[in-house]
């Protein structure tokens, strides 16, 4: 009689710690896991979430060796939880047939991403390998845009005929509950020819009759989004409405699959980094995982954007040439009032590019908002210019030097006058520069996002420069 074996659950602070330890010092992390099979077996199973952020730290040779270590099942479950770029990576390290042998044990959905990710070989080589109706299913949703609902889909849903009881649809979610797991949130109804009739609160149905139809407690025509619905809407319509999931449908409403929660999370936090990427002319899809060649590829053309564009600054400072030769202590203090500007411009365009994001700015707001940002500019340009002008004053009555032959002096009153004029104009042109360009390119039905940055980096420092020169020029 072979002896009986107890699992317990990895405390939190267990996993914490693998966790970190993997992060820190993943070599040990490896060495320690392989060392102690069954706990990674066990940490796998109960917490694949930790065990996806363990395999994401190591590189990739190791994490593929301990996730082929793992029951075929636990370790499908762990690549679900792993990035699709990380987990694109391990599966490379496999030969195609484990590869697909690990894929077909994940959602539907999450392959799909996963397999996107691998190159194009890798990839023609898994889906050859992969059970004709997974494969033809993951290729279905590949089909779709990623930024799309089509995209973010799972097809595993609770769908059932609205003809069917309550006792009947039960039993019928007993049997489904092993294959949809996680994906029973709600319970959908439809028609003899699978469109979308309404959805099944499970209060309603716990609670109702056995023989009572569920076309007494269905509600009738929920909200649902096409294959082809933009993400941003789609993570709009789940907060709006609260939902744990959103239905996705077909132009004839035929139920195709549904968007969880989860992946809608994931999206709005896909959208906020795109942007924030897209801001400073990266790629919009780029991650730390992209190929080289493909960064260098998205990112180029708008480093050679700000190259040109700093020309316009070099034109500026030339035409002030002779003020540079005969102060050149201007020179020092030029940096200050453009930086500053720079800085005040960031800062309003993140809170316009978010108030764009999230709803809050409709076109007939524009305006509105535009006055709010001079308004907070004058404010702050006013406290900071003064601030600015002395201590700038200040420094230039202790420290500065004495002149070389030829350049005249600048007192520290004149200077003070120069960066307070300088810094006001400064702020006010930031203001109206960093919240005008989103705007300017939503009219032009561009991303508000797309290299703002880029466009406001080249106002302040052409304005910051300028009206700092102009005003020595002017005063000196």
């Amino acid at each position: 009689m072979s002896p009986v074996r107890f699992r317990f659950s990895p405390s939190r602070r267990v996993t914490q710690t693998l966790r970190d330890l993997a992060r820190r010092r993943p070599d040990e992390a490896e060495i320690y896991l392989e060392e102690h099979q069954d706990e990674w077996e066990l940490l796998a199973e109960t917490v694949p979430e930790d065990a996806a952020d363990i395999l994401e730290a190591l590189d990739e040779e190791g994490a593929a060796e301990l996730l082929t270590g793992l029951p075929p099942d636990d370790a499908g479950e762990v690549l679900d939880e792993m990035k699709p770029e990380a987990a694109a990576d391990v599966l490379e390290e496999l030969d195609p047939a484990t590869a697909a042998h690990l894929v077909e044990e994940m959602e539907p959905d999450q392959a799909a991403d996963v397999i996107d990710a691998l190159e194009r070989d890798e990839r023609e080589a898994v889906l050859a390998h992969l059970d004709p109706e997974v494969a033809a299913e993951i290729e279905r949703l590949l089909a779709y845009e990623p930024d799309t609902a089509g995209g973010m889909m799972t097809t595993d849903v609770a769908a059932l005929p609205v003809g069917m009881t309550a006792g009947e649809a039960i039993e019928a979610l007993r049997r489904l509950h092993d294959e949809l797991g996680s994906n029973l949130t709600y319970v959908y109804t439809v028609d003899e020819r699978g469109r979308l009739v309404g959805v099944v609160p499970f209060r309603e149905l716990v609670f109702a009759r056995p023989g009572q139809g569920l076309d007494e407690l269905v509600v009738r025509d929920p909200v649902a989004v096409t294959p082809d619905t933009d993400r941003e809407q789609v993570v709009e319509l789940i907060q709006r409405y609260h939902l744990q999931s959103i239905p996705v449908v077909d132009d004839e409403r035929r139920l195709l699959g549904m968007v969880r929660f989860g992946e809608a999370i994931e999206a709005a936090q896909a959208e906020a980094g795109e942007d924030l990427a897209v801001m400073f002319g990266a790629g919009e899809e780029e991650s730390v995982f992209t190929p080289v060649r493909e960064s260098v590829r998205r990112r180029l053309p708008w480093n050679l954007f700000n190259l040109v564009a700093g020309f316009v600054t070099v034109f500026v400072v030339a035409q002030f040439e002779d003020t540079l030769a005969r102060y050149a202590l201007l020179a020092a203090y030029m940096p200050l009032v453009a930086g500053l500007a720079g800085n005040s411009g960031a800062q309003a365009i993140a809170v316009t590019i978010r108030s764009i994001a999230v709803g809050e700015l409709p076109p007939g707001r524009e305006l509105r908002a535009v006055r709010r940002e001079l308004a907070v500019g004058l404010v702050r340009g006013a406290i900071i210019a003064t601030v600015g002008a002395l201590l700038v004053a200040a420094t230039v009555a202790l420290l500065a030097p004495s002149p070389n032959p030829g350049q005249e002096t600048v007192g520290p009153r004149e200077l003070a006058e120069i960066i307070w004029l300088s810094m006001m104009v400064g702020f006010l042109v930031a203001a109206l520069a960093g919240s005008s360009i989103p705007l300017l390119l939503r009219r032009l039905g561009l991303d508000p996002a797309v290299a703002s940055n880029i466009f406001l980096t080249m106002t302040t420092d052409a304005v910051g420069f300028g009206s700092f020169l102009l005003t020595a020029t002017l005063l000196l």
